[in-house]
């Protein structure tokens, strides 16, 4: 149904209306131009006005006047027409797939291996090896221990008399270095009086200890670092 404007309130109305449903006004209509408002003539062409009830009614339209413009007729059957041409369609290539070309060899041959550049990041350096321990050096005493496999350290017996004849605090037979079966340097307490320690913890009588390069051992008070 088809809404249109009545022309007394200016309300939005269905086309097939006889009065007003917002204002009340029974409606007028012209045969051209619709709805209007007024007694006796459509104020836009001057045709005359029925009422809508008539109009529904099948009662004639009276006719409208000659100056009101007439509608265009329709193109008669047969009468040529220029063509409306379509807007242009873009052209659309798709793609090409990129053929690559294999490589033939002759029969019994390997194929050709691809050159690789050599680079800083793939070039393997073998690592160097480790460092050592080599020695045990005290600060204190101005003494540096050439470490020796099952060499003994105490104040009596051992290779380090002459580091170790006057420190009291050193048992006669105090400690010992050693290699074990893995190639590790290790320290034992030979159940010393004092006691030995590794970075500063007391070592168990008779149980080695695995010591590396910056460790420090002490028998007692006298510290070394394991050096070079």
């Amino acid at each position: 149904m088809e809404l249109v404007k009545c022309p007394f309130c200016g309300k939005e109305i269905e086309n097939d209306s006889f009065y007003c449903d917002q204002c009340g006004e029974e409606l007028k209509l012209c045969p051209v131009h619709g709805f209007k408002k007024g007694s006796k003539v459509c104020g836009q062409c001057g045709a005359a006005l029925v009422l809508a009830k008539d109009a529904a009614n099948n009662q004639p339209l009276p006719p409208a006047p000659s100056s009101a413009p007439m509608p265009s007729a329709a193109p008669a059957v047969g009468t040529a027409t220029a063509p409306v041409s379509a807007p242009p369609q873009p052209t659309v290539t798709p793609p090409q797939p990129v053929v690559t070309p294999l490589q033939t060899t002759a029969v019994g041959q390997p194929p050709p291996s691809v050159a690789q550049p050599a680079t800083s990041e793939n070039t393997v350096r073998p690592s160097a090896a480790p460092a050592e321990p080599k020695c045990l050096v005290c600060a204190a005493l101005n003494a540096r221990l050439e470490l020796k496999n099952g060499a003994v350290v105490g104040r009596r017996t051992g290779d380090y008399v002459h580091v170790f004849g006057s420190q009291g605090y050193v048992s006669g037979t105090h400690a010992r270095v050693q290699v074990n079966a893995v190639g590790a340097w290790e320290i034992v307490d030979l159940d010393s009086s004092n006691g030995t320690f590794l970075n500063g913890q007391k070592l168990a009588a008779h149980q080695p200890a695995v010591f590396r390069l910056g460790d420090t051992i002490a028998f007692y008070d006298l510290k070394f670092v394991v050096s070079e």
